[in-house]
């Protein structure tokens, strides 16, 4: 593949990062995945494991001003790609015109191809950074992604529980300064769980008997929980760190880190506020499910799953979700059935349905009552059109 062919082949396999039917037959499969991949994983998994790989290889070492030029096209690319925020949303995540972001954006992906180009040479395994837990991304890969609201303050009282007979061993302490009342955040309780294990764990053991404090605070769409210590320091390449990482972005979070103007440092977990826009997806291919979960991690949507009719018409009912997304080849009860079924419902009548199906028939689904109608395998991007056309005014 000449260089040029390449380069647009790498953007083209990004911007469908979280599309399985589009990466599996995807012409960089042939440059940059091996023949033989790991038992348990499909080559479009591998091919997003290297693509995320490459991205977090650009990442800047610990203590490099956040201002930058490597930080803003490093996070330029993880936020347009690996989190799947539109340009808008990443240009005000950086504080960036679209122009300045296009920019940072071409020059990440410059880096990032002249990366792949290297890896590629020799066709062979490729070779993760020090530090990462790459068996834990192939396990994420298989991850039932569950994302419900949580309250922050259970989370970390949990936390410290796993966390005690550590703290007791190395004689740290953590104090929870939590003293405001904050609003459900929308996780991955078992993957938020860990990763704070693993963040505060670093911390306390990085100095003989150290003080970590605990705080949060409310932010525009969501809630900061911090983490700080005076006397510790964090290694970007240090496993704990990778892996805390590593479930934090899963489910569409972020993690942090920043030198506190003190000394020490503080890590930073953002977690998106519960959004009142509620999404049923009712397919019976439970990939779906997964699909639209990691699809929407980033976007602040709530999830609820029906695998058949009978289920989907009892979930809309007492949910009452914001908008549907409907499957029509369904056994027992199909996706038509369970439209007529909504629309003939007083409690369900009103919620637009977008029909997802294989089956061409745009025409009928709109006849039939669909707001909306997207072929199957459905594109992130979409899908995301889509259901903002009816999402809530005040979000």
């Amino acid at each position: 593949m000449e260089p040029d062919e390449f380069a647009r082949q790498v953007k083209d396999a990004l911007e469908h990062l979280y599309d399985p039917a589009r990466l599996e037959v995807h012409p960089l499969l042939a440059e940059v995945v091996p023949d033989a991949v790991p038992d348990g994983i499909t080559r479009a998994q591998k091919l997003r494991g290297i693509l995320k790989d490459a991205i977090e290889a650009l990442r800047p070492q610990a203590g490099s001003p956040s201002s930058s030029p490597a930080w803003r096209s490093y996070l330029a690319l993880r936020y347009r790609y690996i989190q799947g925020m539109s340009m808008g949303e990443a240009a005000d995540e950086l504080g960036l015109s679209l122009r300045q972001l296009q920019r940072e954006l071409r020059r990440g992906l410059d880096a990032m191809v002249a990366l792949l180009a290297r890896w590629r040479l020799s066709r062979s395994e490729v070779a993760p950074t020090p530090g990462q837990a790459t068996g834990l991304r192939q396990e994420l890969e298989q991850w039932k992604l569950s994302r419900q609201p949580c309250d922050v303050q259970a989370l970390v009282d949990e936390t410290l529980w796993m966390l005690r007979p550590l703290l007791a061993q190395g004689g740290a302490t953590v104090q929870v300064a939590i003293t405001q009342p904050l609003p459900p955040v929308l996780a991955d309780s078992t993957l938020t769980r860990q990763a704070l294990l693993q963040v505060l764990r670093l911390l306390a053991l990085s100095a003989p008997a150290a003080m970590v404090t605990v705080s949060a605070s409310p932010m525009a769409g969501g809630v900061d929980l911090l983490a700080e210590s005076p006397s510790a320091s964090l290694d970007a390449s240090d496993e704990g760190w990778q892996t805390a990482r590593l479930l934090m972005g899963q489910q569409g979070g972020v993690l942090a880190a920043e030198p506190m103007p003190e000394g020490g440092v503080r890590a930073i977990f953002r977690l998106p506020q519960v959004s009142q826009t509620r999404l049923l997806v009712i397919d019976d291919n439970p990939a779906i499910h997964q699909l639209f979960e990691r699809y929407l991690a980033p976007h602040r949507y709530e999830v609820l799953h029906a695998e058949d009719g009978d289920t989907a018409l009892r979930l809309a009912a007492e949910a009452q979700p914001d908008v549907i997304t409907l499957d029509v080849m369904m056994p027992n009860i199909d996706g038509w059935h369970v439209l007529r079924e909504l629309a003939r419902q007083p409690a369900t009548a009103r919620i637009p349905v977008i029909v997802c199906s294989v089956l061409r028939e745009p025409e009928l689904a709109l006849a039939l009552g669909a707001r909306a109608y997207l072929k199957k395998p459905v594109d992130r991007l979409d899908l995301l059109k889509a259901l903002a056309r009816f999402r809530p005014l005040d979000h």
